[in-house]
């Protein structure tokens, strides 16, 4: 999917820069960009097509692994995602 436009909110971003994770979260964002449906659903399916969503960077020797909350809106065009949420993810599977 191309043409999705796909931002960081401005708590979202404060977060990453406090665990500092900015990098990590800007390589997701630019992924999100090609594809914005990664990870897994929360909640039901709208009739509207919103989406939030839950995904993870994988840990790293130099940062935690990450669950990011995103909500991905496909109208009216462009689809967009936004990254509302950044959080050191403790690993346990769902």
């Amino acid at each position: 999917m191309t043409g999705v436009i796909a931002v960081v909110t401005a708590r979202a971003a404060q977060r990453a820069k406090d665990l500092g994770v900015e990098q990590a979260l800007e390589a997701l964002r630019r992924e999100l960009e090609l594809a914005p449906r990664l990870g897994v659903l929360l909640g039901p399916r709208r009739q509207d097509g919103i989406e939030v969503r839950k995904t993870r960077i994988e840990p790293t020797h130099e940062m935690p692994g990450l669950a990011v909350a995103y909500v991905y809106t496909p109208a009216p065009p462009p689809p967009t995602v936004a990254i509302t949420s950044v959080t050191p993810d403790d690993g346990i599977p769902e």
